[in-house]
């Protein structure tokens, strides 16, 4: 009864994702790659999030400098957009094409908002899917949440 209620939470939250605009469909694909391995998801999504640390203080860093080049900003914001891209953080994305179409206008501080917005959207993602991760771990292996 308690798995039950605990299936119905994860499934609610998961759902959640989706309907605030955080996740999109490429998400759903990243879950399907490891339908045979209750832990892939997790392991995908803690790379992504320590690789995502890295990016975001590379750029923070940068912009600090008073001689920036945003030209050079763009190639790490590209492969930051790749990543996130991959596994279906849509909010994440959305701001680093901000980010990448001020740094073609070269607007500083359009990219410095951006990149303000896309730590913002991070940690937002990170510590939903904290609870998320935790939630499935009190669940167990062989319990999933439920794909709608």
């Amino acid at each position: 009864m308690a798995n039950s209620a605990l299936n119905r939470r994860i499934s609610t939250m998961r759902q959640s994702f989706f309907d605030e605009g955080i996740l999109g469909e490429q998400f759903i694909h990243v879950e399907r790659l490891g339908d045979d391995d209750p832990h892939f998801l997790e392991r995908v999504l803690t790379t992504y999030f320590r690789e995502s640390t890295q990016s975001i203080a590379t750029l923070q860093n940068a912009l600090r400098s008073p001689s920036c080049d945003l030209s050079v900003l763009e190639r790490p914001l590209h492969k930051f957009k790749g990543a996130s891209t991959s596994i279906g953080a849509i909010k994440v994305s959305n701001e680093i094409d901000d980010a990448i179409h001020g740094c073609r206008d070269e607007d500083v501080e359009r990219v410095k908002a951006a990149v303000g917005q896309i730590h913002n959207e991070y940690t937002i993602l990170r510590r939903k899917f904290e609870q998320y991760f935790q939630m499935m771990r009190q669940a167990g292996p062989s319990e999933r949440a439920v794909r709608p």
